[in-house]
Formats: C-alpha cells, sequence, structure tokens
C-alpha cells in the first residue's frame, strides 16, 4: 500500500509507477503502445462522426449501439463473462443511461466545435466527477483536490469563451453536458465497483442498448445512409471496439496512472486531425483553457480520498486478470468517457 504522507504527490505516484512498469520492459512497450493506439481509435470514431453531417447525433448514436451490439459476443469471448445476468439490472440500467446520454451529447458538441475544442471539454468529466463523489460514493472530497478544480474552471471559461457571446453557443453546453453525463456514469459504476460488481462485458452491453433506445427516442427523422456513409458508419463502431480492446490491454500491461497520462495524447489527435481534414484552428484561448483543464485533470487523478487506502491499481490489476473491460471504464477519469 502507499503511504497516506505521498498520497498526494503527484510526481512520486508517477515515478512509482514508471518504476513498478519498468519491471517489465516488454510490457511497458505494449502497454504505451496500446494506450497510444486506444487514443487513436477513438480520435478516429470522431472523425467519422464528424464526417456525417447529413445524419442526426440522435440517428449516429442509435447506430453506435447497433454496431457495438453485433460484436458483444467477441467481448464474451476474451473476457469469459456472460453479457447479461439479470443481476443489478438498475445499475447497470442507470449506467447505460448517463453514459448514452453523454455519447450523445458529446456527437452533437462536434457538429458545432472544433474536433479539439469538443475533446477538451470531455475532459470536465474529471471535474463533476470530484464533485458528485462525496454525494454518491463513500468518498469525501480532499483538500488537495481544490487547486485541481480551480484549474478544470478556469480552463473551462477560457475554452467557452463566456464573456464572449458569439463564441459561447449551445454547443459548448452541448459538450459540457456530455462530460457531466460521462461523470454520472462513472459514478455509477464506481458504486457497482463497490458492490464487488466488475462485470465488464455486461456493462458494455447495457451501454450498447441504451444507446440505441435513447438514439430512437431522440430520433425526429430517420435518413437512410448511402454508399460511403454505411463506411462511416462501420468504422465508427469498429474505431470503438478497438479502442475497448486495447484499452484493456493497456491496463493489463502498465499502471493505470501511466494509462491515463498516454490517454491525453487523445486531444492532440483530435486538434490534428481537426486541422488537417477541416482546416480548424484552436484559439489562443483554447490553448490555454486545454492546458489548464488538462493540468487540473492530472491533479484530481493523482489525489484520492484520505480515508481509503492507496493501493497499487498495477498491482489490484494484475490480481484480478479476469476484470476484463472493466478496467478501462474503472479509472477515474478514463479519456473514453461515456465513449465506451
Amino acid at each position: 500500500m502507499y503511504q497516506t504522507n505521498i498520497a498526494y504527490e503527484p510526481m512520486v505516484r508517477l515515478k512509482m509507477a514508471l518504476s513498478s512498469a519498468r519491471r517489465n520492459e516488454s510490457g511497458l512497450m505494449k502497454g504505451i503502445f496500446a494506450a497510444i493506439g486506444a487514443s487513436l481509435s477513438f480520435t478516429f470514431m470522431d472523425v467519422f462522426v464528424k464526417a456525417l453531417p447529413e445524419i442526426a447525433s440522435s440517428e449516429l448514436t442509435f447506430f453506435r449501439g447497433i454496431v457495438g451490439l453485433f460484436f458483444i459476443p467477441l467481448l464474451c469471448r476474451e473476457t469469459r463473462e456472460r453479457f447479461f445476468t439479470g443481476e443489478h439490472w438498475q445499475l447497470l440500467s442507470l449506467r447505460g443511461f448517463f453514459g448514452s446520454c453523454g455519447l450523445f451529447f458529446f456527437f452533437l458538441s462536434i457538429r458545432g466545435l472544433t474536433l479539439g475544442d469538443s475533446q477538451i471539454l470531455a475532459q470536465l468529466s474529471a471535474f463533476f466527477m470530484c464533485l458528485l463523489s462525496p454525494f454518491f460514493l463513500s468518498e469525501r472530497l480532499p483538500r488537495q483536490a481544490i487547486p485541481g478544480l480551480l484549474f478544470i474552471t478556469l480552463g473551462t471559461l477560457l475554452v467557452v469563451q463566456i464573456w464572449k457571446f458569439s463564441s459561447f453557443n449551445i454547443y459548448a453546453l452541448y459538450g459540457i453536458a456530455g462530460g457531466f453525463c460521462s461523470a454520472a456514469a462513472y459514478i455509477v459504476i464506481s458504486r457497482l465497483a463497490e458492490k464487488g460488481i466488475k462485470r465488464g462485458t455486461e456493462i458494455v452491453f447495457y451501454f450498447q442498448i441504451f444507446s440505441i433506445l435513447i438514439g430512437a427516442a431522440l430520433m425526429e427523422k430517420f435518413v437512410w445512409p448511402e454508399g460511403i456513409q454505411w463506411l462511416w458508419i462501420g468504422g465508427m463502431g469498429l474505431c470503438a471496439l478497438a479502442a475497448q480492446m486495447l484499452m484493456t490491454w493497456a491496463f493489463q500491461h502498465i499502471n493505470s496512472i501511466l494509462v491515463s497520462f498516454l490517454m491525453y495524447t487523445e486531444i492532440l489527435f483530435h486538434i490534428w486531425f481537426g486541422w488537417m481534414l477541416w482546416d480548424e484552428v484552436l484559439t489562443m484561448a483554447s490553448c490555454f483553457g486545454g492546458a489548464c483543464i488538462i493540468a487540473g485533470s492530472i491533479q484530481l487523478m493523482v489525489c484520492q480520498p484520505k480515508d481509503k487506502g492507496h493501493v497499487s491499481t498495477h498491482r489490484v490489476r494484475q490480481a484480478e486478470p479476469t476484470d476484463g473491460v472493466p478496467d478501462a471504464v474503472l479509472a477515474i477519469p478514463s479519456h473514453a468517457g461515456s465513449k465506451a
């Protein structure tokens, strides 16, 4: 276990994670490539979404659930779990609902924001997670988390440019709503973990089902995809599946702290593809705001509740190799957000 007096020192925890990973150099490289590959896969998924402006976000959410549902047997084979048991269906349904809403809001934000800005706002899940945890989990917010919350608040104000009405638009609110729903989904997953429930395949199954239901419920008009649009929709689902699998492999090989740091490359990938494909350029305010949000999220990531034992996540992963997909979604905050 970690000693309490180092629990709030980010660099100490990062050094411990690195020293743990160096014990197996081949595993370290596999974990690094898997984490970066997951970031790239999620980026491609969002690129496919942005390439489909003719299809409503609700319909894309619907298709995201349909495509993901077809790959549930593959996940079952990988994790050796049942995808449906009927147990704790209320909490699992709540997780599916919030996750699907987060996905829908994120797709909406992509419509009116640059890829970089939409992904930066997605990091707000860490902020909302810290605010919600004391009310719904057996945790309390330590004083050491306050600087991180302030940094994220400042970064959000810079990204959405609330002082400039033409820049502060409804799509920025969609991005913030997506971060909130992702945090709510994490809260439910943590409640399941407190009960000893870590069936990742079943969590993913409920997410796909609710993506279908919410997408269908919010769909005003169904637009039948044509030609290459089917390729983009299929790519969206395949990239999401690839990201889920790669994140699982990353958590199996290296410490979760390292994975979380590496997943911030997703922001860089979003900025680069937005610039390359749509000539999107981040404003100076977005650059500074994104840096503040990243810094604050990292500070929250390494700040653990004082009343909990600080067990090395890497050792827990090794001791529980059958956890499967929950490794990706139980990391707080996971940059997959409500995409997985």
